[in-house]
């Protein structure tokens, strides 16, 4: 059986099968046909490659060296490599970037809806505030501006950088 290249096909033919990828792609309206769509498409070994590679990216716009990225995700120095050269490419990683601004504010929502949901001990002076929040409005207020100060704080994104599902432990 002779073996598909993309190369072979006239340019106007390879325009319209790739336009034809992205549409498909883009017609996917949640989260859950994305995921049935790929998982359909690919075998999971393919999926782990290409979120090595998206990982590796993220790390990569965070500004990790590609030792530490090679010693963070344990891919090999190769994959590495080849991301970095698709950033360095003139308008190159635009793509990559996009994605990883994306993923980056995602992991910083699931950091604090994690914190969130850890239950810790409530001091009277809270439940009072809790309860009549109108005499409280502007400790609330503070708080509120404390808890955004420290979502968009730089440590808080190194830690949404470093909160990633295929982390070596």
């Amino acid at each position: 059986m002779a073996r598909f290249s993309l190369n072979n096909l006239p340019k106007e033919q390879r325009i319209q099968l790739i336009g034809e990828f992205y549409d498909a792609v883009h017609c996917l309206k949640s989260r859950e046909e994305v995921r049935e769509f790929f998982r359909d498409l690919l075998a999971p070994d393919e999926i782990a490659m290409f979120m090595r590679r998206i990982e590796i990216a993220v790390l990569l716009s965070a500004g990790f060296s590609s030792q530490k990225i090679q010693e963070l995700t344990g891919t090999g120095m190769g994959t590495v490599t080849a991301v970095r050269r698709k950033f360095q490419r003139e308008g190159g990683g635009r793509g990559y970037q996009i994605v990883a601004n994306r993923l980056l504010t995602q992991r910083k929502k699931r950091i604090q809806k994690e914190k969130s949901k850890i239950p810790r001990s409530e001091s009277e002076f809270e439940r009072v505030k809790k309860r009549y929040p109108l005499p409280f409005l502007l400790f609330n207020i503070l708080e509120e501006v404390e808890a955004k100060q420290e979502r968009d704080s730089k440590e808080f994104t190194k830690q949404a950088i470093r909160h990633t599902p295929s982390r070596k432990r």
